[in-house]
């Protein structure tokens, strides 16, 4: 997530607004790659409109603001979006869903969905993104990665729950996003294109900590499990020999970007 949208349990929908601080410290921006390659796809420029749907803390929301686009913003968490007003002053923000937007027909050039599409419904959340857009508008579709063929990425990802837990952030890495649009967007879309690029944020074992309590399945745990999962954390920034006795290392991501026109 950078948001949530309409089919998102109650338990991760409770850990999203519990961890919404942790959220907006620990997870990563999106390099100014990307962040290129988003605002030159959909044409985002003075006299244009755009939707960050699903938009979180506005972890991208923030770097659509220097287009010079009108940007508007729709998150159903009320904790994530009271950061995201907080931290993008002059930006509309509304409650929705990517199920249900609150904007009328054709009324954006594009829109944009950083770390959130995989918590959509996708036949009535593109029917919805479709109708707001206007024909010829852009549909983008970003996340952030992480690296798991590195040893201790994947050693993170694998303490954050116990057993078979359900891992939310597993459910978009693997996915095909074009198949998906064209099964499930209704014909509305031209066929998507997808660009990579991979980096590394900046980190610490703090850092790394607080990027594990702003997992929904962490955040919503009851407190006393919280910090056993939280300790897990810190024992592998403590023993792992790729991060033992670093006060800095890189945090290694890959980000997606996929993006489409509006027939």
């Amino acid at each position: 997530m950078d948001g949530s949208g309409g089919r998102i349990p109650p338990a991760a929908a409770q850990g999203f607004a519990r961890g919404a601080d942790a959220y907006e410290a620990s997870r990563p921006s999106y390099p100014a790659e990307a962040v290129a390659c988003i605002v030159g796809r959909a044409g985002l420029a003075p006299g244009r409109r755009v939707l960050d749907l699903a938009a979180g803390t506005g972890k991208l929301t923030r770097l659509l603001v220097p287009t010079g686009a009108d940007v508007v913003a729709v998150e159903p968490v009320d904790a994530m979006g009271e950061v995201l007003r907080s931290a993008c002053p002059g930006v509309e923000v509304l409650d929705g869903t990517a199920e249900a937007i609150p904007l009328a027909d054709a009324s954006v050039d594009a829109v944009t969905v950083a770390q959130a599409f995989h918590w959509f419904d996708p036949p009535v959340a593109l029917a919805e993104m479709a109708r707001v857009l206007r024909p010829g508008g852009t549909l983008v579709l970003a996340w952030n990665t992480r690296d798991r063929s590195v040893d201790w990425v994947r050693r993170f990802g694998d303490v954050l729950v116990d057993g078979d837990m359900e891992r939310p952030y597993d459910s978009y890495y693997d996915v095909d996003y074009p198949a998906v649009v064209a099964d499930a967007g209704g014909g509305a879309f031209e066929a998507m294109q997808e660009w990579s690029t991979d980096w590394a944020q900046p980190c610490d074992p703090e850092l790394l900590v607080a990027r594990a309590a702003s997992v929904s399945v962490v955040a919503a745990l009851p407190e006393p499990h919280q910090h056993v999962v939280l300790d897990r954390v810190r024992r592998l920034a403590a023993t792992h020999p790729d991060l033992a006795g670093r006060a800095a290392f890189g945090f290694p991501y890959t980000t997606r970007v996929f993006w489409a026109r509006r027939r």
